[in-house]
């Protein structure tokens, strides 16, 4: 049985037993709302926490510099330099291995920023859209507690730093919906909206620059060199989807990467993921076509997406039912689809030196950390990625992202927050806030509420 006060810490849905989940039957109709007073007291102690956390982190950074590194002095670009590495390769903001992001290289990249006395300059992709397509992951397309608590870990990162070296940071957010993946720009710039007025709460607005990746990338490329690179997309596209072939399965998507290692140069195959981890992870990500045969599919479309994506690739087995095999096949054919998309970008963009062009600056990694990069974890845990599932306080506080399937097997909670959603337009008001566990609720004044104990006790987690 699943722990009702702990979140599954699954890195992807197949990660999780989905032919197994249930649908914690009334759990989406147990609406809690949190009033203006509890959505102060989520955010004082998010705030609060996060900067007793990096005041810590200055403190202790500080003494074991001062110890290792004699005649340390934070005026020195190399000594800063040290010290900002170790800020950031420390388990509340690292993912993956030190070993990517060597002192020496952190040297070579900090000091001229602090020659000058500016902020450092971290560069991280990062809030594209919510990933609620196939209603497993997320209840609808509103950034929630997750993106909010992404954007605290960035104050926490910003204020570490800046104690030991005042002028501190300035992240550069590549915000990529549309740039890889095409998605209704409706919907990621009322996303990015949100996100905007979350970074305001956070108190990050000055810290933290949101920008278009598609405005940023045709800035250093000037007029001419964005037209250069959306023709050699539309080739390159052309010939990856022709080097990819026609979907067959998850299996076989292997083949397709062989196939392009042989007719791409090595120089702009550099830094893209492999096809097939690419269809591996859409395949979870993309719509399921609903149920169109039984009564309760159509009643129950989590049920029915869990039987689609419980086993994606298993088509050829005698007797399953044919509406299975089909929607298994259509979530397969897109996920490849927009895999192609998604390389074709990459490899555009190396064909015109876009990584090349990137101003100085550190890189975060929230992908697989790679060398060059220092690996980056928004929320730490299982580093599933905020936009990648449903923000959560989980029974100790500690916010986490979790996929709603899984929270809703485990008996969570859904919490609305009028003050924080902001009144959008075209926000129906189905998507809550976060979800809490029912164990950490209160009935009081005739309604059930979240606790005011787990609301002052609200952080982000420490790894």
């Amino acid at each position: 049985m699943s722990d009702p006060l702990s979140v599954s810490n699954a890195r992807s849905l197949g990660g999780l037993p989905l032919a197994d989940l249930g649908t914690g039957a009334g759990v989406e109709r147990m609406r809690l709302d949190l009033d203006p007073a509890g959505a102060r007291a989520l955010l004082g102690s998010l705030r609060a926490q996060a900067d007793a956390a990096s005041a810590r982190l200055a403190q202790a950074t500080r003494h074991h510099l001062e110890r290792s590194e004699h005649g340390w002095r934070a005026d020195r670009p190399r000594d800063v330099a040290v010290a900002v590495h170790r800020v950031l390769t420390r388990s509340r903001f690292l993912k993956g291995s030190r070993s990517c992001f060597p002192p020496d290289l952190a040297i070579a990249t900090i000091g001229p920023f602090v020659e000058q006395r500016l902020p450092v300059t971290l560069m991280v992709s990062g809030f594209p859209f919510k990933q609620h397509d196939n209603g497993l992951k997320a209840a609808g397309p509103h950034p929630d507690l997750a993106e909010l608590g992404a954007l605290v870990r960035l104050r926490e990162l910003h204020r570490a730093v800046a104690a030991l070296y005042p002028p501190g940071l300035q992240v550069v957010v590549l915000a990529d919906g549309g740039y890889s993946r095409p998605r209704a720009w409706s919907e990621v710039f009322r996303y990015r909206a949100r996100v905007q007025r979350y970074a305001e709460h956070a108190g990050v607005a000055g810290i933290v620059r949101l920008c278009d990746r598609n405005r940023y990338v045709a800035g250093l490329l000037g007029e001419r060199g964005w037209g250069e690179r959306e023709r050699g997309l539309r080739q390159v596209r052309n010939l990856v989807e022709t080097l990819a072939g026609p979907p067959r399965s998850l299996a076989e998507s292997a083949g397709a990467d062989v196939r392009m290692s042989r007719a791409l140069p090595p120089q702009l195959l550099a830094g893209v993921p492999a096809f097939r981890d690419i269809v591996s992870s859409l395949v979870y990500s993309v719509p399921v076509p609903a149920a169109q045969g039984s009564e309760r599919a159509r009643a129950e479309p989590m049920r029915w997406a869990c039987q689609v994506l419980a086993e994606p690739d298993r088509v050829d087995t005698a007797g399953l039912p044919g509406e299975l095999v089909r929607a298994r096949r259509r979530v397969l054919a897109s996920a490849w689809r927009h895999a192609v998309d998604h390389l074709a970008a990459a490899v555009a963009d190396n064909a015109v030196g876009v990584p090349e062009r990137l101003p100085l600056h550190v890189r975060l990694a929230t992908g697989a950390p790679r060398p060059g990069c220092s690996g980056f974890s928004y929320l730490g845990g299982s580093t599933l990625l905020p936009w990648h599932g449903t923000g959560c306080l989980d029974g100790r506080g500690r916010v986490c992202a979790d996929f709603l399937v899984s929270l809703h097997d485990r008996g969570f909670l859904p919490v609305h927050c009028e003050d924080l959603a902001g009144g959008d337009p075209g926000d129906s008001g189905d998507q809550p806030l976060l979800m809490v566990p029912f164990a950490r609720t209160v009935f009081v004044g005739g309604r059930r509420r979240v606790d005011p104990e787990l609301l002052a006790s609200a952080r982000l987690r420490s790894r």
